[in-house]
């Protein structure tokens, strides 16, 4: 692209959609939301509406209270309600009351209501409700909803919201590994997670799992109800064509109430591993995996500010390698100990500044996650309501690169990935009149990912080619590599993103329609720092040749002869390869690094016309606005003519190093 400003350009998108339904009409809740609500229509016994009835809506556990008056058709909406129950609905007017106690809301659905308000003496009027729940009138698009008794009944060995997702038939674990889900047959980058209606995934797209950890940022325990989007039709709705898992926290009552719990499982929980190329069966490598947590919520001022808090801790030795040298109980690779042991001492001689380790898992090794979270819930008054939540995640997960059926590497390559996630989270929301509330949501999140690497020295690879020693067999052939120094893509690597969402919204009862109308942005500021050899990367293999014991055909000789010649190079600091990534004059590696935004602003209205009591109309539409801000350098040499030169596979142009390994790799 000959383009000096392709970044920084916006892109705008449309989308309308409509949509009839000849269902009972009912007020459609928005889908990314992190609330409930209820709606009706109060009539009385001769079938007409009642207007000025007096709806109480009580969440009991918390006193939260909403009073409503019907309108002239006799119908009532209740937006911004707390997830679950128990609700008590009231309604009443002229000595005639309806009481409904026990009622349980869902997660971003309505709740139809209705009310014949009659005396006493009058004949009793049951109504009855589908066994299923996953046909409401209130659904906008395909999807399924978890409450909490499903949360509490359903077993999750990943303690995340993938498991109790694949309730919906349409979600199906691709990689259970990697805690990888797909939507509808797409790639599971193509989901979205959020929680308290903020996106939790990592916004970078590098995870399968949707999460920016290893495991969710916040405990399941603390998860109150969960929902899954399909096709969602709302124009809400944003940043997603396969699935959005949308979840929301549990929120202090009047009582205080809390848990504790302990979670673990071993190697002796598993099946045995089995090595396709020996056709052995062994052990698991042993491991250990535990997870501790705690919550507490309750009242701080009774019926109006409550508390709700949640620690969890995870630590698995889960991640030590399962390949090993030829001989050792793990799966083989076709390298000997004593190339191992050659390479070391070599270092240790020559090289007394190169450490290179040893292939042993040091004692203590494994995962730590730690995630921390506190929410405030605020009954400012019966119209108005706020809350807000913090958490924090700090996660260490060791690395072990260079393990394959051809590959080995030393302690010095490895490393833990150290992970940070801040996320504040706002709400406020209002009842300004009986036909007309708004909804605020505000939020940040910062997120930070960087190799805490065990070495800082350049990667040196040491390759045997040929055949493998005698009586050896099941094992992988051709070139195998060990490999030693630091990891050649976290010479220089650094991500962190910083997250700014905003979203205003506004619903209006006007008539026979409910307008729903306002705008929503987020801007993600990202820094990726990702240069591959920028320590220097050398490669001794066996060469053709004269060497202290001898001539060498590297396409003849024995396993021995091969490792002895690769040593001997190692040995002498003469590589066949090497390559090192260095800054052009008058700059740093640090030019390098991507610095740029991505900002996304939505602007969406949306009528559900209730044109009768048994067919509702939707007309809707979104405008999205993307911008991509800040320029690389550009490289002028980019034009140039090309000249004549090799490379790698890897396209990486090599260079000879006259001073040998340890002397010069100043080479740029």
């Amino acid at each position: 692209m000959n383009n000096l400003h392709w970044m920084g350009f916006p892109r705008t998108a449309g989308a309308a959609a409509v949509a009839v339904v000849s269902v009972m009409a009912t007020a459609p809740v928005l889908a990314q939301n992190t609330t409930a609500g209820v709606a009706g229509r109060v009539v009385a016994t001769d079938g007409k509406p009642v207007s000025g009835a007096t709806v109480s809506i009580v969440h009991v556990q918390s006193g939260s209270t909403t009073n409503l008056v019907t309108d002239s058709e006799g119908r009532y909406a209740a937006r911004g309600l707390r997830v679950g129950g128990p609700y008590t609905v009231t309604i009443s007017q002229g000595g005639l009351v309806d009481k409904q106690e026990g009622i349980f809301l869902a997660l971003a659905e309505t709740l139809t209501l209705d009310s014949r308000l009659a005396p006493a003496a009058a004949t009793i009027v049951v109504t009855g409700r589908s066994a299923s729940d996953r046909f409401n009138s209130s659904n906008m698009g395909a999807g399924t909803n978890v409450g909490q008794r499903e949360l509490q009944a359903f077993a999750s060995i990943g303690r995340n919201l993938q498991d109790y997702a694949r309730a919906d038939p349409r979600l199906s674990q691709t990689d259970k590994e990697r805690g990888e889900i797909s939507a509808l047959g797409q790639n599971s980058r193509f989901n979205s997670i959020t929680i308290d209606g903020v996106t939790i995934n990592d916004t970078f797209g590098l995870e399968s799992n949707n999460l920016p950890t290893i495991k969710q940022p916040i405990s399941i325990d603390a998860i109150q109800s969960v929902q899954v989007n399909l096709s969602n039709y709302d124009v809400t709705q944003k940043g997603y064509t396969g699935a959005n898992i949308n979840a929301v926290t549990k929120s202090g009552t009047n009582e205080f109430r809390g848990s504790v719990y302990y979670v673990t499982r071993d190697d002796s929980l598993v099946g045995k591993r089995y090595d396709i190329g020996r056709d052995v069966y062994s052990d698991a490598p042993a491991f250990e995996e535990s997870t501790v947590g705690f919550t507490l919520g309750g009242p701080i001022i009774k019926d109006k500010l409550f508390f709700f808090g949640s620690y969890e801790e995870l630590t698995s030795s889960r991640t030590s390698p399962d390949f090993g040298p030829i001989g050792s109980a793990q799966t083989n690779v076709g390298i000997t100990q004593s190339a191992i042991d050659g390479a070391t001492a070599i270092a240790a001689s020559q090289y007394p500044g190169y450490i290179v380790g040893t292939p042993s898992v040091p004692a203590g090794t494994e995962v730590s996650v730690k995630d921390t979270l506190l929410k405030l819930d605020w009954n400012i008054t019966d119209s108005q309501r706020a809350s807000l939540r913090y958490t924090k995640t700090e996660q260490t997960e060791p690395i072990f690169p260079g393990f394959n059926s051809r590959s080995i590497s030393l302690n010095s390559h490895w490393y833990n990935q150290v992970k940070e996630i801040e996320t504040l989270v706002g709400e406020w929301f209002a009842d300004w009149t009986p036909d007309f509330s708004t909804e605020f949501k505000y939020s940040t999140r910062d997120y930070a990912s960087a190799p805490s690497n065990n070495s800082r020295q350049p990667l040196v690879t040491l390759s045997f080619t040929g055949a493998l020693p005698p009586g050896v067999s099941g094992v992988a052939t051709g070139t195998r590599n060990l490999l030693m120094g630091t990891e050649r893509f976290r010479h220089f690597n650094d991500l962190a993103t910083e997250t700014t969402d905003l979203y205003v919204a506004g619903n209006y009862y006007l008539g026979d329609h409910e307008l729903k109308f306002g705008l929503d942005s987020s801007d993600n500021n990202i820094y990726n720092a990702f240069l591959s050899d920028a320590l220097g990367n050398y490669r001794f293999q066996c060469e053709n040749g004269d060497y202290s014991f001898g001539t060498v055909n590297c396409g003849t000789a024995d396993a021995a002869t091969i490792e002895q010649a690769v040593l001997e190079n190692f040995r002498n600091g003469t590589p066949s390869f090497y390559t090192v990534q260095a800054a052009n004059a008058g700059l740093t590696l640090g030019d390098a690094a991507a610095r740029f935004s991505l900002k996304n602003t939505g602007l969406f209205l949306q009528d559900n016309w209730n044109i009768s009591r048994d067919l509702s109309v939707m007309f809707g539409v979104r405008i999205d606005q993307q911008d991509v801000g800040g320029r690389p350098l550009r490289n002028n040499n980019v034009a140039a003519a090309q000249v004549l030169g090799s490379a790698d596979a890897n396209g990486n142009v090599s260079a000879r190093n006259s001073g040998g390994f340890g002397r010069d790799n100043t080479v740029t």
